[in-house]
């Protein structure tokens, strides 16, 4: 995926500019991410938004009060920027969730809040759970995904593991080696890494993604999407992490000096 880096170089610092892959763009300033959240409640308008923890965390919850979006400004020691999660009920316990490390760029997150938001509008249980789990069971469904993008199965005894061909992205699903052992065995439910590294920097990671047990098959899919079948995103030069610019490609877009976020996959 390596690009000619020469249009990062002489684009101006507050010029969008497209980023491919868009999985190692970077996660956008704050403003970026905090104007992408924002305009995810405009098109989700059953969302409400407020502030806690003296404005250092903004949250979102949704009207049936069991999901729950988070953007901590803040995170310290948990270098979790954006968190969506799921709740058994509005007083009920925490279901599963997914968290995001600083490093993430804002449209996977929002893209996984989003599918989340369409499936909660659904009125009936049963075309609600369809939306997200779908009809197959989790470890056929990403399996089947994987593979069709020509991702290499690197299963060992920790877990389930698929990885892109150049070796930027990979799934690590912890399953105890269920699938090394067994591949068309029954599935259970098991924790999912997501992973994306600059080809030059190996073994360390540009962001992480970690989703618990119990997450839905359908939103798993949704995050492992950017990473298969890998969109440009966009963002303004200055934004781009400096280590990755040679590892894609970035194209300028003529004419354009708005500063405002892409949401691929949004809506």
């Amino acid at each position: 995926m390596a690009g000619d880096g020469v249009g990062a170089i002489t684009v101006p610092g507050r010029q969008q500019v497209l980023v491919s892959p868009g999985f190692l763009a970077g996660p956008g300033d704050l403003a970026s991410g905090d104007a992408a959240f924002a305009d995810f409640l405009i098109e989700h308008r059953s969302w409400a938004r407020y502030a806690c923890d003296g404005g250092d965390t903004s949250v979102a919850i949704s009207d049936c009060l069991t999901g729950r979006i988070q953007l901590d400004y803040e995170p310290g020691v948990s270098h979790t920027r954006w968190t969506v999660a799921g709740y058994d009920s509005p007083v009920g316990e925490l279901a599963w969730h997914a968290r995001f490390d600083l490093g993430t760029p804002h449209e996977i997150p929002l893209a996984v809040a989003s599918a989340y938001s369409h499936a909660l509008s659904y009125g009936s249980q049963a075309v609600r759970d369809e939306a997200l789990w779908g009809r197959r069971s989790t470890r056929v469904e990403l399996v089947d995904q994987m593979r069709e993008c020509g991702w290499q199965d690197v299963s060992t005894l920790d877990g389930m593991a698929f990885r892109a061909p150049d070796a930027t992205a990979g799934l690590i699903r912890w399953d105890g080696g269920a699938f090394y052992d067994e591949p068309d065995g029954q599935d259970h439910m098991a924790e999912v890494t997501l992973w994306v590294r600059h080809p030059e920097e190996f073994p360390h990671t540009a962001w992480t993604a970690q989703l618990s047990k119990a997450m839905p098959t359908r939103l798993i899919a949704v995050a492992l999407d950017h990473l298969t079948d890998p969109q440009p995103a966009i963002r303004r030069r200055a934004e781009i992490p400096t280590a990755h610019r040679p590892a894609f490609r970035v194209i300028q877009r003529p004419g354009v000096t708005n500063t405002g976020p892409d949401l691929r996959g949004h809506g």
